[in-house]
């Protein structure tokens, strides 16, 4: 049984032993068979998650920045969410945006911790394969086979033998979710929850309009500047899909990164940019790395946000929020943003998949939302098995991980694609939502029209 704490070598001044909480080093997407108690210790969850393997097949649809984006962020969704993964595609191109911007695919599959092959053949038949764009190469039957394509901004993934219409042609933020989502309906598949149809069916998110098949105008703008506040798990997504979007000059985009925690192990699970075993870095540092090679400029604030924090009135940052607590947000309003969208996801095996988005200025100032009010109730998690184990070997550890969230890095791509289009769409004239409400377990979506005018300074996006 893993402890719930490992020992570091003693403190050089104190000579006392440090320990790390369970809860820093634990996978976030494992925890999943914890919480939903189909493991019956610990070990064996994250056993039974490091057995686990997907496939990912592109072609020539690489060789465009769109499909580069759609295949990176499948592969580094896929290896946080899968013990194994194996990418088929030319290992020689050479990635023109990103986090792994002028790495070859081939350097981004290792850095990322998946392994090349040429075909299919060391690909065991029970795997899910995720076919790109038009990608062929077909598979052995006897698994789930199925296909991410994007057709203006929306997302869509089906299975691999549906016959479709949709041309693979939509802006990189289509591309993006796309290939986050193929991996969140092959992790679905092989969960394998009762009445989930994940795997089989066709599901689509549109990100200019969720829940229809409105094909929008074409990404010309998006804002001039950009405030992440949270660097954890979506913080990191939203630092991912920037690395991608082709500003004309990226240099005249300045985007301020705002945390102050530094990163643990327990990250990688569901941080893009965070590495295995990473060094105690603060999570700024991680993203203003990535972005700053992408061009941008860069301001970073090592410190909360908190009721002194305001912008200027000449300031006209787009905000996005990817915080834990409510205190955060209640503040929303006061700060001063042109515009500031928050995201929420669910925090257990049932609406991990979950995504709430709200956006202010609404109709309603932040600190008066119904549902951040007050305290938020701890939800007493029924004590399954392996938490029970846990238990008996280690109150402490198995109190940690009772209360941990769980999370998916596909999920926190996926919503950080929701929140830079609406702050596109505002770019670009349109009016937008006050709330999206998301479930990708069900599909089904839920908005609120925007009630607030939104006055955005636009830089002008290169054409693909």
């Amino acid at each position: 049984m893993a402890p719930a704490a490992a020992p570091l070598p003693p403190s050089a001044t104190s000579g006392e032993t440090m320990t790390i909480p369970i809860t820093d080093t634990f996978n976030r997407t494992a925890l999943l068979a914890v919480h939903q108690g189909t493991q019956a210790t610990v070990n064996a969850a994250l056993d039974a998650h490091v057995a686990t393997g997907m496939a990912i097949v592109a072609d020539s649809v690489a060789s465009d920045v769109r499909g580069q984006a759609a295949l990176c962020t499948a592969v580094a969704t896929a290896v946080r969410a899968f013990g194994q993964v194996i990418v088929i595609t030319d290992g020689k191109v050479q990635l023109t945006a990103g986090p792994h911007q002028g790495h070859t695919i081939g350097q981004m599959t290792a850095r990322e911790g998946a392994r090349h092959a040429e075909d299919l053949t060391d690909v065991p038949v029970d795997w899910p394969v995720l076919y790109l764009g038009n990608a062929g190469l077909p598979a052995p039957d006897g698994g789930v086979r199925l296909r991410a394509r994007w057709s203006g901004w929306t997302a869509h993934v089906h299975p691999a033998d549906t016959q479709t219409s949709h041309a693979v042609e939509g802006n990189v933020l289509a591309a993006i979710a796309a290939g986050a989502l193929g991996v969140h309906e092959a992790f679905g598949a092989i969960r394998n929850r009762p009445g989930s149809d994940a795997g089989w069916r066709t599901i689509t998110v549109n990100l200019w309009q969720p829940g229809t098949s409105s094909d929008g105008p074409e990404l010309t703008h998006a804002p001039a500047a950009w405030w992440i506040v949270g660097l954890g798990h979506l913080g990191q997504a939203y630092a991912w899909v920037m690395s991608w979007l082709t500003y004309a000059d990226p240099t005249q985009v300045e985007i301020v990164l705002q945390d102050t925690q530094r990163v643990v192990d327990a990250n990688h699970s569901t941080g893009l940019l965070t590495p295995v075993k990473p060094d105690p870095v603060r999570k700024t540092r991680l993203a203003a790395a990535v972005l700053e090679r992408a061009g941008y400029d860069m301001v970073i604030l090592d410190r909360r946000l908190d009721h002194t924090s305001r912008v200027l009135v000449d300031d006209h940052h787009v905000a996005l929020l990817g915080v834990d607590s409510l205190t955060p947000r209640r503040l929303i309003s006061g700060v001063g943003w042109k515009l500031a969208i928050d995201a929420g996801l669910g925090v257990g095996p049932a609406d991990f998949n979950a995504v709430l988005l709200r956006r202010f200025p609404a109709e309603v100032l932040s600190d008066q939302v119904t549902g951040w009010k007050g305290d938020v109730p701890q939800h007493r998690r029924e004590a399954t098995a392996a938490l029970a184990d846990l238990q008996r070997r280690d109150p402490c550890g198995s109190v940690q991980l009772a209360g941990t969230a769980v999370g998916a890095a596909f999920v926190g791509v996926v919503t950080a694609c929701l929140g830079v289009a609406q702050g596109a769409r505002a770019a670009l004239g349109g009016d937008g939502f006050d709330a999206i409400n998301l479930h990708l377990q069900t599909d089904d979506v839920d908005l609120a029209p925007a009630t607030r005018e939104v006055d955005l300074v636009a830089a002008r996006i290169c054409a693909l």
